[in-house]
C-alpha cells in the first residue's frame, strides 16, 4: 500500500517545557503526514464499473491525489474526514487512509466494531494496512489476548499503546507485536505480566523502535534490554522505571550504542551504581531528560566533578587497608563537552549525593530547566549558591527535605533565577518569613510548596498576596502558626488561586471550613491524617472564598453595629476563637 506518513524526526518535539523551546517528554509524538497516491479497492465488487466515468464538472474533482492527500490531511475532525469519504469515488480513495491511520477507541464497544471490520472477508478497503497508531489507554483490563492476537493484520503499526492492559498475557504480546516491523514506539505500563520474552520479540523485529515505557514490568531483567540495546540503535527514550533487578550493563550498553538517546528514566532501578551513569553522562550527548529518582546507591561519583575536586594522585595507596571500603577506585568524572540540552533531572531521594555533586552538575548542564533533589538531605546552602549560576534557565525546582539550606541562600536563589514558575521547600524547617518575602518577588511564580516550615507566620502569607498576582497552587499544610485571617486575605489576593492545601493547620479543624474541602481524602491516610485533612482545589477554593467574605463581613457587623470599621477587633475575635479551637484539639 501507498505510504502516506512520513516518520517523525529524531529530535522532533511534541510538547514544550518552555516558552520558546522544544522539549519532548513524550515517546509517542507526531509526525508529519507525507503526499501519497490514493487508496485502493480491496473489494472485488468495486473493480466492476457499470457506467462509464463522466468528464469533472467541478474544479475540485480535477484535483491530483497528491494535492487532494494533502489537502484533506489538515482535517482535524474525523467526522469532517467521513463526510469527504462520501463527495465522490476518487475523493473516498483519497481519504480512507485518514480516517484509518489512528482509529480512536473510548470504549470496549468501539473496540468491538473496529474488529468486526477488520475481520470480514472481504473488505471494501484493507483497513488493516491503514491502521499506524492504536491506544488502548482507555480500555485498560478489559483488552484480552483473543482479541489483541487478531490485530496481526496490521502490519504497518507504528505506535502501540497497551496501558493498563493487565489482563495481556506476556504469549501473546509476544507472538503478536513481531508482526509490526515497523513499531516506533510501544507503550507497556502497567502490563506486569510482560517479561523478557516480550522484549526479546520486540529486540529482534523491531529494528527501527525509537521509544520503550515499561513502567512497572517487574519481570524483565538487564539479559533482555541488553539485547534492546544491541539490536535497537534508534532508540531515543527508554523508560525502565521500576525493573528492580536492572543492573549496571544494560544501562551502560544503551548509553554507549544508543548516541541518539534523548530521554532515560530509571525511577526505582536500586541496584544501579555510579559506573552506569557516569556512562549517561560521558555518551549521551543529546540527552534531555534523566529520571534517576530513588536509584539509592548513588554517589557523587556518579556526576560531573566541580572543578576545584582534584584528581587522585598517580602511583600506589600507601594504606590500602585501612581505606579500602571508603575510597571508589573511580575517578572524578571530567565530561569532554557539556549536555547542553539536558533539560531534566530528578534525583528524588538520592541521599548519597552531597553539594560537590550538585555543582558538578550545574557545571555539566547550564540549561538545565527541571531540577528534582527532593530528600536530598545531604545538601546545604553551597548547594543552591550553585543553582542559582542556571540564572533564568531555571523554572522547576524541588528541595523538598533539604533541611541544612538557610534564609541566606533562598534569598540569592529568588534574585538570580527570576524565571521560577515552581518551588518546593517542603520540611526546609529553618527557612522563615524571610524566604518567602524574596520569593514573592518573582513575577512567573505559579505554585509554591511549604509544607511543614513550621517557622512561618501570618507576615509570609500576606507577602505573597500583597507581591504577588499569578500564583495558582499554594501548599501550606503543617505551618501551624497561620491564621484564618491571613488565609482569607490570601485567598481575596490571589483571584487565579486553584489549590490551597492547609492540611494539619489547627485554625482550619473546623466542619464549616473542612466542608469545602476536596473529596474523596487519599485512601490510604489513617483516622489521624482524615480528620487533618484539608485541601481545597478548583470550585471548593471559590467556596472557601465566598464563605470567609461573609464569615469576616457578619464580624465585622457585629463588632461594628454603628457601622465604624474596626479592624482590630475583628482580628482579635478571630485569634480568640482560634486560640479556644487549639485548645480544645
Amino acid at each position: 500500500m501507498p505510504q502516506i506518513y512520513a516518520q517523525p524526526s529524531p529530535a522532533q518535539s511534541a510538547i514544550s517545557l518552555s516558552d520558546g523551546e522544544e522539549d519532548d517528554n513524550n515517546i509517542f509524538a507526531s509526525g508529519e503526514l507525507a503526499v501519497a497516491s490514493p487508496a485502493t479497492w480491496y473489494s472485488r465488487l468495486h473493480h466492476v464499473h457499470t457506467t462509464a466515468r463522466t468528464p469533472p464538472q467541478y474544479p475540485a474533482s480535477r484535483l491530483p491525489p497528491e494535492i487532494l492527500i494533502n489537502i484533506l490531511k489538515h482535517l482535524s475532525s474525523p467526522r469532517d474526514i467521513h463526510s469527504t469519504l462520501l463527495v465522490s469515488r476518487s475523493w473516498c480513495e483519497c481519504s480512507v487512509e485518514l480516517l484509518w491511520h489512528k482509529p480512536t477507541v473510548p470504549d470496549f464497544n468501539t473496540l468491538i466494531k473496529i474488529m468486526q471490520v477488520l475481520s470480514r472477508e472481504e473488505p471494501i478497503f484493507t483497513y488493516a494496512q491503514f491502521i499506524r497508531r492504536l491506544n488502548f489507554i482507555s480500555i485498560g483490563s478489559e483488552m484480552l489476548d483473543s482479541i489483541f492476537g487478531r490485530l496481526a493484520p496490521c502490519t504497518r503499526l507504528e505506535r502501540l499503546t497497551l496501558v493498563g492492559c493487565s489482563n495481556l498475557s506476556d504469549d501473546v504480546i509476544a507472538r503478536t507485536v513481531p508482526c509490526f516491523p515497523n513499531l516506533v514506539a510501544i507503550d507497556l505500563s502497567g502490563v506486569d505480566s510482560v517479561t523478557d520474552r516480550t522484549v526479546f520479540a520486540l529486540a529482534g523485529s523491531c529494528r527501527k523502535l525509537q521509544g520503550i515505557n515499561l513502567l512497572g514490568c517487574r519481570r524483565v531483567s538487564s539479559t533482555s534490554i541488553g539485547a534492546l540495546a544491541d539490536k535497537c540503535p534508534l532508540l531515543r527514550r527508554v523508560k525502565l522505571s521500576g525493573l528492580v533487578d536492572l543492573t549496571d550493563e544494560p544501562v551502560s550498553d544503551l548509553a554507549i550504542k544508543g548516541s541518539l538517546l534523548l530521554e532515560i528514566d530509571l525511577n526505582g532501578c536500586k541496584k544501579l551504581s555510579d559506573r552506569a551513569i557516569r556512562d549517561i553522562w560521558t555518551y549521551s550527548h543529546n540527552m534531555r531528560e534523566m529520571r534517576l529518582s530513588h536509584c539509592t546507591e548513588l554517589t557523587d561519583l556518579a556526576f560531573p566533578a566541580p572543578q576545584n575536586i582534584r584528581d587522585p594522585l598517580p602511583g600506589p595507596n600507601p594504606f590500602p587497608e585501612s581505606n579500602r571500603l571508603l575510597v571508589s577506585d573511580l575517578p572524578p568524572l571530567r565530561l569532554s563537552r557539556p549536555l547542553e540540552h539536558l533539560r531534566m533531572l530528578d534525583l528524588t531521594s538520592c541521599s548519597k549525593i552531597t553539594d560537590d555533586a550538585v555543582e558538578g552538575i550545574v557545571s555539566a548542564s547550564p540549561r538545565l530547566r527541571n531540577l528534582v533533589l527532593s530528600k536530598c538531605s545531604q545538601l546545604t546552602d553551597r548547594a543552591i549558591e550553585s543553582i542559582c549560576l542556571l540564572g533564568k534557565h531555571l523554572h522547576y525546582l524541588h528541595l523538598g527535605h533539604a533541611s541544612s539550606i538557610t534564609d541566606r541562600s533562598v534569598k540569592t536563589l529568588a534574585r538570580s533565577c527570576t524565571r521560577l514558575r515552581y518551588i518546593d521547600l517542603a520540611n526546609c524547617n529553618q527557612l522563615t518569613d524571610m524566604s518567602v518575602f524574596e520569593l514573592a518577588s518573582l513575577p512567573k511564580l505559579r505554585r509554591i510548596g511549604l509544607v511543614r516550615v513550621s517557622n512561618l507566620t501570618d507576615e509570609a502569607i500576606f507577602s505573597l498576596g500583597d507581591r504577588h498576582q499569578t500564583l495558582e497552587r499554594v501548599h501550606l499544610s503543617y505551618c501551624d502558626q497561620l491564621t484564618v485571617i491571613a488565609i482569607h486575605y490570601l485567598l481575596q489576593k490571589l483571584q487565579k488561586l486553584n489549590h490551597l492545601s492547609l492540611t494539619g493547620i489547627p485554625a482550619f479543624r473546623r466542619p464549616e471550613l473542612q466542608q469545602f474541602c476536596r473529596t474523596p481524602q487519599p485512601f490510604e491516610f489513617n483516622t489521624t491524617q482524615r480528620s487533618q485533612f484539608c485541601v481545597f482545589a478548583g470550585d471548593g477554593v471559590n467556596k472557601l472564598r465566598r464563605f470567609l467574605i461573609d464569615l469576616f463581613n457578619s464580624i465585622t457587623e457585629e463588632m461594628n453595629p454603628q457601622g465604624e470599621e474596626d479592624v482590630g477587633d475583628s482580628v482579635s475575635y478571630v485569634q480568640d476563637e482560634e486560640s479556644m479551637d487549639i485548645d480544645d484539639v
